[in-house]
């Protein structure tokens, strides 16, 4: 019987193990030529340059574009890019800084994600809205799925309640005392509007105690929880507050600590 020494096996299963986790090339330059589209269509939105951007739009989508709402973003950097159908359409995700108004508030800036659909058109990416959903303030909206109940238009043309949209986001409690027999507890925030809200903690928060929003993105009946801890014994008040964008308000919540 043949004797193989075991030693120069390793450097072809090496080899092997590595081949097979590198992406394949078409996907690899799809994904670096979409990453070049993006990076120009959405830098074109931060020089608020939309005429320019129609170039990167889909032929069967410029009219959508020219009439929807445009990005406003100051700045962005790409997170996600996912290739689907045969690397023939993608979803790209990206980070962008955004200026919130809050009412009776000076303006904020936060960092909220953002995805967007793309697909191959006449050989290049280009971005595309999808057919039959509709872009709100609130998200997208597809008139064709079920959706949780809103506020209905008025008939003579004015927009629902801001209030009672406002109501569409919201917590299971609004004061937490947080003890020694139970020094962490949770708030759980809603998001029943048909569209998705990005969620962030403002910044003055309460000396001793933690706060960690456990999603600050969440989609049309989704769900997350706010975490709150006592770091230490002292006795603290004060209030924890969330913003939601786009809605351009602010969840609170009285904590004391004992």
């Amino acid at each position: 019987m043949r004797y193989i020494d075991r030693r120069f096996l390793l450097p072809v299963a090496a080899a092997t193990t590595v081949w097979a986790q590198q992406p394949f090339p078409e996907a690899a330059a799809a994904e670096a030529a979409l990453r070049a589209r993006a990076e120009q269509f959405f830098q074109l939105q931060v020089d608020k340059k939309y005429r320019q951007a129609e170039a990167l739009v889909a032929e069967d989508s410029k009219d959508a574009y020219y009439d929807d709402k445009k990005f406003s973003i100051k700045s962005f950097t790409i997170e996600k890019v996912e290739l689907l159908d045969g690397n023939a359409k993608a979803r790209v995700t990206i980070k962008a800084k955004v200026t919130v108004l809050l009412p009776a508030q000076a303006p904020i800036e936060i960092e909220a994600p953002s995805t967007s659909q793309w697909k191959l058109d006449n050989g290049q990416w280009a971005y595309y809205v999808e057919q039959g959903v509709v872009e709100t303030p609130f998200g997208k909206l597809d008139p064709r799925k079920s959706v949780p109940a809103i506020p209905p238009l008025d008939k003579s043309g004015k927009a629902p309640d801001r209030a009672a949209l406002q109501a569409l986001v919201k917590v299971d409690r609004n004061s937490v005392v947080l003890t020694s027999e139970e020094p962490t507890q949770t708030v759980t925030v809603s998001n029943d509007l048909p569209g998705a809200i990005d969620l962030v903690l403002a910044g003055n928060q309460i000396e001793g105690v933690s706060a960690d929003l456990q999603a600050k993105h969440l989609e049309a009946g989704e769900k997350t929880t706010l975490k709150l801890s006592a770091k230490d014994g002292g006795s603290h008040a004060g209030v924890v507050s969330i913003l939601v964008a786009p809605l351009n308000t602010q969840l609170d919540i009285q904590v004391t600590t004992r």
